[in-house]
């Protein structure tokens, strides 16, 4: 081989080695921004069981459905954080599982129902 093949063949090894660590690289902040998107739909779906929860607990414990959100809060410990989510709590009845929805306060439409 002479000497201007042998200086091609390192460059192209040199390339495909750089495409091979760029396609990897790829795949990971790929598979870590599906990470971070799965983590916050469990969050918001943990929110909004906590006060499904608290409400089941409250009508277990007391025979009625809470009227309000501020009573879970103030009487069965409930906690979110409050600038992170927009809880919408319908009371409807005593007897009557309230109706719970939960929504990401940063502007987007992303909601549990």
């Amino acid at each position: 081989m002479n000497e201007k093949t042998t200086y091609r063949l390192k460059i192209l090894i040199s390339a495909a080695g750089v495409l091979i660590f760029s396609a990897i690289m790829l795949w990971l902040v790929m598979g870590l921004g599906q990470t971070k998107t799965a983590a916050a739909e469990q969050q918001l779906a943990d929110v909004k069981q906590s006060v499904i929860n608290g409400a089941v607990l409250c009508y277990s414990i007391e025979g009625v459905y809470p009227e309000s959100l501020g009573y879970l809060k103030e009487n069965y410990g409930l906690r979110y954080d409050e600038n992170k989510y927009l809880i919408h709590y319908r009371f409807v009845s005593a007897d009557i599982m309230p109706f719970i929805s939960v929504f990401v306060n940063d502007g987007t439409e992303e909601a549990m129902q």
